[in-house]
């Protein structure tokens, strides 16, 4: 049966795309319904019935509709490796190594002595997934690798370069306009460009470029500093392309952006040559050795100071935001060679040279903020108010709405007001911060008076919040709104996004002008929004491009857009970068002189246009509308991505196969695949699916905290649960012995404290060197890996004590895990969790009550993380009748020991009251435990880690409450999935931190990065600098427990073994 098909009929979304506004956010909750529909009911009821599921949400048949192309409009990109490899594999149906020729071949031979081949791809499903990024263009690399170090990417730019065959650099994949995908050679930034080092008082940073921005923000927190640029993605952009594209973002402005607040860069050039501007003997040495190079930008430089005209067009461009082109207003704001060198490597977008390490120059992060959201009546009088805050510089950020974007978000948290507002209306969202709340005051005082004094009437009081759940909803609704828009588009139609600035003075123009463009291409669902306060506005609109009229319409719209931006002064790439989507029109932009200026430079850094050729600066008039990427259907859960790779940063298996949008990515091209009758096709659809297995589906935490990241609350975990399912059909051998266990569950489980005990005793007598070598050649046949923080047996479930009379209810379910694993060898503790609980709740004077049946108690999630969804409701059924009974229908308590279970049941429980009594172990001890005991804090420093499940559930709080209780110093790890994923990081151990993969893909003991309280907030710093000081780690969810302890090498177990050792019973009042 194929993969993607069988019993569930994915179709694509009917009905006509949606006009934007509140149909649009309507539409959006729409879609949120089905998600958790689907979520909860769906896959785990009707495919385990083999119940044909439709997507269809308007309920009309599917229309029979050609097989997308692979590459919409596809033209080969002609570079200096493309007389090697036109547009094709060297032979039809052959993939991989075999099929490369010619320079790529010669230099896939010769990497093998610079990288493993564990880091090599040229297979078609992770070149593919490996190669996409957040545009609407697609290129697929004929060879991916994962570099590592400085080292391995000079040999590797030096072998490109001998071969002839050009490199991409690829950081985050965030990037929005084409510039960082290649059908060459991408060289992929690993997980461990991790560099970096903080001057004393925080006004100085540096960092390597595989640093999320969001991280080094949260460094730099103690300080009272964060770097300048602010992007929307500023929780999944990786520091390389925040430099190559020189991004800005809300609150960043052009004097905070990267240009303007870089103090050193650290770069390597075309011919591996490393120029370190911090380094002065690196700098003196460059000098002699390139000497050439220096000379020529420097006359270049000459020749603009020289032309007052283009150096009058230089300093009009750059006082707005502006990534079009070359950054070469360096070669007129400095005289230094290194200055100017330095300058122009920011948003060369890889084009230049490669960044291997950044020093910035920080700016205040005050925390005294507070923002407002005004509704004007019509968007001039929301451009008219922004001239005049801009003009009084007492903001510091001032956002746009156009109709549209307010109807996006109005049915948000906090959001509501927006319901309801006139068609033509706009807002603005303003914020004010300031070193202290008088300073803030002060701001906020002098913009109500600004409005005031102006005359221009808001629909809205003119009021700011100070509440930070409120500023913060703001924000997240900004933030959001890319993804939203593309998350309420049409099934199968691509997202797409322009970037453009003009001065603020024009910003009303530029208002007006793009809706008439919206209206004269008929982008109906078109959108606009964004950095008012720079002029800077983004357009979001969706359409397909199944046919050439539909590749033309999009053609002549970026003809419009650009000559009306140009007519208007203004940027056609504000903070986005050039990329390919608007390389065609620099010249319309700039002019010739300043564009063969850039054409000069390109030459002079890159003689043989071996790095990233055809961005930034394209010959070929129509690069911008050829190579786009198609998003046909694919499964109901993920068609409403827009692959923006947000989720990336929270997937725990993406540094050793693919991350939530590469199987997205995946996934809708198996999809295609199995659409057509192409012989190649069905070769490769083979192929696909084979590696797919593993890649895709054996790999996945399916923990859904790629839906916590996701705008859209897309949850792939749902995804690969559900084709997990479909493996499975009730005669397969998986299928049946499922029911044959899960009927006997209590008996099957009953059977593994004397397991792991054997396994122990094995272990006691062996040694861990022994062990770990002998388990490792059987985990191949065994189909599990042992690692030395294997648990021991659990101890039995002992009755619980006799409580006083008249003592408080709790029922206490004991989940499966902590009824068969106890503590690890090595471990000081002993007992198991339960008994720990149990303590615990005694000394709480508390009555414990057991569910019935409690041996074969259990929330099925065992069997639903392995595509098992009949036998895992059936389990959860049973459990739910068994609390009910226990609770008095929800009228007593229920404490669950473990996190992932908890929320499992909260999930899938029908009883609405049973789902407000249920608990995890640090709600509830913080709302019916601590207030009945005697805490003392007798440890130190102490590390927690709040399972995924409760990060998802908001438990985060009552851990650290909990833990602060009990000890001096809290540590919590930001880590947002450990990877262990139930048992799954024991049966691919590459996910959670064993086995050869990911210690290749992470370096050990730096792996945990962890934030500490006790530092000053949001510290971030390497496991191994706080080692010494935490005694234990703690949890709530054993086998998360076993990965932690491996990762950092330090026991982690139950925090409820943390409480009990704090807690006594308070004395009785006299």
């Amino acid at each position: 049966m194929p993969l993607l098909t069988g019993p569930l009929r994915l179709v694509r979304r009917g009905g006509a795309a949606t006009v934007a506004g509140r149909g649009a956010a309507q539409r959006l909750l729409q879609t949120t319904k089905e998600g958790k529909q689907l979520n909860q009911q769906q896959t785990s009821q009707e495919a385990a019935h083999n119940v044909s599921i439709s997507f269809n949400t308007s309920q009309q048949p599917p229309a029979t509709k050609k097989v997308p192309d692979f590459i919409i409009n596809h033209v080969p990109h002609q570079h200096s490796g493309a007389q090697w490899l036109k547009s094709k594999r060297a032979q039809p149906g052959v993939h991989g190594d075999a099929a490369l020729v010619g320079g790529y071949k010669s230099f896939r031979e010769e990497i093998k002595s610079i990288v493993p081949d564990s880091r090599v791809f040229t297979d078609p499903l992770r070149t593919l997934a490996y190669g996409t990024d957040a545009s609407f263009y697609r290129l697929v690399p004929k060879i991916v690798v994962k570099v590592h170090n400085e080292e391995e990417m000079i040999k590797l730019i030096l072998a490109a370069r001998k071969n002839k065959t050009p490199v991409t650099f690829r950081a985050g994949g965030t990037s929005l306009s084409g510039q960082a995908i290649t059908d060459s050679i991408l060289l992929k930034l690993g997980h461990t460009w991790r560099y970096r080092k903080i001057s004393e008082d925080g006004s100085k940073i540096t960092v390597e470029p595989g640093w999320i921005l969001g991280q080094v923000n949260r460094m730099l927190a103690p300080y009272g500093r964060k770097l300048g640029p602010d992007p929307s993605s500023i929780e999944s952009c990786w520091i390389g392309g925040v430099v190559a594209n020189n991004s800005s973002g809300m609150c960043c402005g052009v004097a905070q952006n990267t240009y303007h607040t870089v103090q050193d860069i650290r770069m390597v050039l075309h011919d591996g040559t490393i120029l370190d501007t911090h380094d002065p003997a690196s700098w003196a040495s460059f000098q002699q050795t390139h000497k050439s190079l220096i000379d020529g930008v420097m006359a270049l430089s000459k020749r603009c100071k020289d032309d007052p005209e283009l150096v009058a067009l230089i300093n009009k461009k750059f006082s707005i935001k502006c990534t079009t082109g070359y950054s070469i207003n360096a070669l007129v704001d400095f005289d230094s060679p290194i200055e100017v060198i330095k300058h122009l490597m920011v948003g060369s977008e890889g084009t230049l040279g490669f960044v291997s390490r950044v020093t910035y120059n920080t700016v205040p992060d005050y925390k005294d903020k507070a923002s407002a959201f005004f509704v004007f009546s019509c968007v001039e009088d929301a451009a008219t108010a922004t001239h005049h805050l801009r003009e009084a510089k007492c903001t510091d950020a001032v956002e746009l709405f156009d109709r549209p974007s307010m109807a996006t978000c109005e049915n948000m948290e906090y959001m509501h007001f927006l319901r309801g507002q006139p068609d033509e209306a706009a807002a603005l969202l303003i914020e004010c911060r300031g070193d202290t709340k008088e300073s803030m005051q002060a701001r906020i005082n002098e913009v109500t008076k600004v409005i005031k004094e102006a005359g221009i009437p808001t629909l809205t009081p003119i009021e700011f919040s100070y509440d930070a759940a409120e500023c913060a909803a703001f924000w997240d609704a900004r933030k959001a709104l890319i993804p939203m828009v593309g998350a309420v588009r049409e099934a199968g139609t691509s997202v797409l996004l322009e970037d453009v600035a003009v001065p603020v003075k024009n910003l009303a123009k530029l208002c007006r002008g793009i809706t008439e463009m919206f209206h004269k291409f008929g982008y109906h669902d078109g959108s606009a929004f964004g950095h008012a306060l720079e002029g800077n506005l983004h357009l979001v609109f969706t359409q397909g491009f199944e046919t050439p009229a539909q590749v033309d319409r999009y053609a002549g719209m970026m003809d419009f857009l650009c000559n009306m931006v140009v007519e208007l002064e203004g940027s056609l790439k504000a903070e986005h970068g050039t990329g390919r989507n608007v390389a065609p029109y620099v010249e319309l932009e700039w002019g010739p002189k300043a564009t063969q200026i850039m054409w000069e430079l390109k030459g002079l850094f890159d003689p043989e246009d071996q790095l990233n050729p055809g961005v930034v600066l394209n010959k070929n008039p129509t690069i911008h509308k050829e190579n786009l990427k198609p998003l046909p259907v694919a499964h109901g859960v993920v068609d409403t991505c827009m692959e923006c790779g947000f989720c990336e940063s929270a997937c725990p298996s993406g540094h050793v196969t693919l991350t939530p949008r590469q199987r997205i990515v995946a996934t809708r091209e198996i999809a295609r695949l199995e659409q057509s009758a192409i012989p190649e096709d069905v070769e490769k659809l083979k192929l696909m699916e084979d590696l797919y297995k593993y890649q895709a589906l054996d790999t996945c935490a399916a923990d859904g905290m790629c839906a916590e990241k996701c705008p859209v609350s897309i949850n792939t975990g749902r995804m690969v649960k559900d084709l997990r399912a479909r493996r499975y059909g009730p005669e397969s051998l998986q299928f049946r012995a499922a029911e044959l266990s899960a009927k006997n569950f209590g008996l099957v489980m009953g059977s593994v404290p004397t397991l792991l005990n054997a396994v122990d005793l094995v272990h006691s007598i062996v040694g861990t060197t022994v062990m770990g070598g002998v388990s490792g050649l059987l985990a191949p046949a065994l189909g599990v890996s042992w690692n030395k923080y294997i648990p021991r047996g659990a101890s039995k479930l002992a009755q619980p004590a006799p409580a006083p009379a008249g003592a408080t209810k709790v029922v206490y379910l004991a989940t499966c895990v902590s009824r068969s694993m106890g503590p690890a060898r090595g471990d000081t503790e002993t007992e198991s969790i339960h008994e720990k609980t149990l303590s615990v709740l005694k000394k709480a004077g508390m009555e414990v009550i057991y569910p019935d049946d409690i041996a074969n108690a259990c929330c099925g999630l065992i069997y639903d993380s392995r595509g098992l969804p009949s036998q895992g409701n059936d389990q959860v059924k049973a459990l739910e009748k068994a609390l009910l009974k226990a609770s008095n229908n929800g009228a007593i308590p229920i404490l669950a020991d473990t996190s992932p279970c908890l929320m499992r049941m909260k999930e899938n429980f029908a009883h609405p009251a049973l789902k407000q009594v249920l608990y995890d172990p640090t709600e509830f001890a913080a709302k019916f435990l601590l207030d009945k005991l005697s805490i003392t804090k007798k440890e130190k420093s102490v590390a927690i880690h709040v399972p995924c499940s409760s990060k998802k559930m908001k438990k985060d709080k009552f851990f650290e409450q909990i833990a602060g209780a009990c000890a001096e110093e809290v540590t919590v790890s930001p880590v947002p999935c450990c990877g262990m994923a139930g048992d799954r990081g024991l049966r691919f151990p590459e996910m959670s931190g064993g086995g050869t993969a990911s210690s290749v893909a992470v370096p050990p003991g730096d792996a945990m990065v962890i934030r500490d309280p006790s530092a000053g907030g949001n510290t971030t710093r390497a496991w191994t600098e706080v080692k010494g000081a935490v005694s234990e780690g703690f949890s709530s969810s054993r086998t998360c427990e076993i990965a932690l302890s491996l990762q950092t090498g330090t026991h982690f177990k139950s925090i409820m073994y943390l409480l009990d050792r704090c807690s006594s019973p308070k004395p009785a009042s006299v």
